[in-house]
């Protein structure tokens, strides 16, 4: 009875508050998605109404260390969010501030007793007593770094940061690691450089170019374990968005943070159960079927914004407990120890140059090696996974490059992108196994018309 008390003082607290309102500068080239367009018919059948409420959890408590209002109060808010998920009854213009309330209870697409670790970051930073700066990083694809918005103000990390300012603390830094055309599988690499060396507090992670695969939700799995065994205990938040006509990737990254407790956030549930409805359309909020443009961004940055607002409610700080590095990893934890391993790193040497040179494009990937003549080069690294970052030319004479490891043909990479979008920093595994070993590595460039080939860094693990 004193649940369902609270479940109704929170849901009047929180609708009065939703009527009230809510409260790197450039954006990045468009991203070359790779989400399944096959997998939108199943993942728009399971963001229905009925399916949203179905995935529920029952109980979103904290570990017993935490306070029994604490307790208490995820677990109303829990069952606050299942009310009332049934799309609007009417076609309306999407605009910045019109995000409706049952949208907004759709966006918790699941919680997790890993949850209580964003309260407890959020509840510190706004202590009247804080005085540490509150890191929060976002790691993602050309959405977070922007791409769709036309000013830097309508992007979605920025707006979030603008919030967190004005409602939480002012003692604050955001630091955006959204990088376009960029997936999952560098994130879990990339993720010790451009994250996790600022000792984050809060870590929200987006990537829409993750295929809804075994493939991603191994390289989410380890990404997630990565960062909430990092120092601080940060907590972690997954944002899941859509493309045009419904594919995603939230089905295999959401069994990746159910592992963990980790929350995940969905605008693709919040907004297709209207698109189905017809009360608005995916061009509304997207003019090339992927990046959001200023209305999205800003139904991201609330979506975010609610769920933070609605967590600050509870009464008290829970007590974060270090990440249980015992907790088995359902994909084996295939990508521990991953990094990013170029010219800069001191891990990889170079035993033969042949034609190539120590350069490379991207103004992200400037320690690498690059070739405009035929000719091997010739690498020694210690590993056990191995992948490859390469750039993705739509000009020059970009050519194709065969890649061997102890002398046996992995597989051949074409880096000609003509006509494409822009180019952009490519990646692809080249190399999986069980043991770490020390092995050579040769990229080949044949004799031809197109030999210009880039390898921008090594992803190891």
């Amino acid at each position: 009875m004193m649940k369902k008390l609270l479940a109704l003082t929170l849901a009047l607290i929180v609708t009065a508050a939703l009527f009230a309102g809510c409260g790197s500068e450039d954006s990045s080239s468009a991203a070359e998605s790779k989400a399944d367009a096959s997998s939108a018919d199943e993942s728009v059948g399971e963001s229905t109404a009925d399916s949203a409420a179905d995935s529920a959890p029952e109980s979103t408590a904290a570990p017993e260390s935490t306070a029994d209002s604490t307790s208490d109060f995820l677990d109303s808010r829990a069952e606050w969010e299942k009310q009332m998920v049934a799309p609007a009854d009417a076609p309306f213009t999407p605009d910045h501030d019109n995000i409706t309330e049952n949208m907004l209870r759709r966006s918790l697409h699941s919680t997790g007793n890993a949850e209580y670790r964003l309260l407890a970051k959020l509840k510190e930073a706004q202590s009247p007593d804080a005085k540490k700066l509150t890191q929060i990083a976002f790691l993602g694809d050309s959405i977070t770094a922007g791409s769709g918005a036309t000013n830097s103000k309508y992007q979605y990390v920025k707006q979030f940061e603008n919030w967190f300012k004005e409602n939480v603390s002012v003692l604050c830094k955001v630091t955006n690691a959204g990088i376009g055309a960029t997936d999952s599988y560098l994130g879990v690499h990339r993720v010790d450089k451009d994250v996790l060396s600022l000792e984050p507090d809060i870590i929200f992670i987006e990537f829409i170019n993750d295929r809804d695969d075994e493939f991603y939700q191994t390289t989410m799995d380890s990404l997630i374990r990565k960062c909430l065994a990092a120092p601080g205990d940060p907590a972690v938040v997954l944002v899941e968005m859509s493309l045009k006509g419904g594919g995603n990737c939230q089905t295999a990254h959401s069994a990746a943070a159910a592992t963990y407790g980790v929350p995940v956030l969905s605008y693709h549930d919040a907004i297709t159960p209207e698109i189905d409805a017809g009360n608005f359309t995916f061009d509304d909020l997207s003019a090339d079927g992927t990046h959001p443009n200023n209305v999205g961004h800003s139904w991201v940055a609330k979506i975010i914004e609610n769920y933070c607002a609605t967590l600050l409610k509870a009464d008290s700080t829970p007590h974060i407990e270090p990440f249980d590095t015992s907790v088995e990893s359902p994909t084996g934890d295939k990508y521990a120890g991953s990094h990013i391993s170029d010219l800069s790193t001191g891990d990889v040497t170079v035993t033969d140059m042949g034609p190539w040179v120590e350069a490379s494009t991207p103004y992200n990937f400037q320690d690498g090696w690059s070739t405009g003549t035929a000719g091997t080069i010739t690498f020694e690294m210690e590993f056990k996974n191995l992948g490859l970052v390469y750039y993705k030319d739509i000009k020059g004479n970009p050519g194709i490059a065969k890649i061997a490891v102890d002398g046996k043909d992995c597989m051949e990479v074409d880096s000609n992108f003509k006509g494409g979008w822009g180019s952009y920093a490519a990646n692809v595994e080249v190399y999986a196994s069980d043991e770490v070993k020390k092995h050579t590595v040769t990229v080949t460039v044949p004799e031809g018309e197109n030999t210009e080939f880039e390898v921008l860094a090594w992803l190891v693990s």
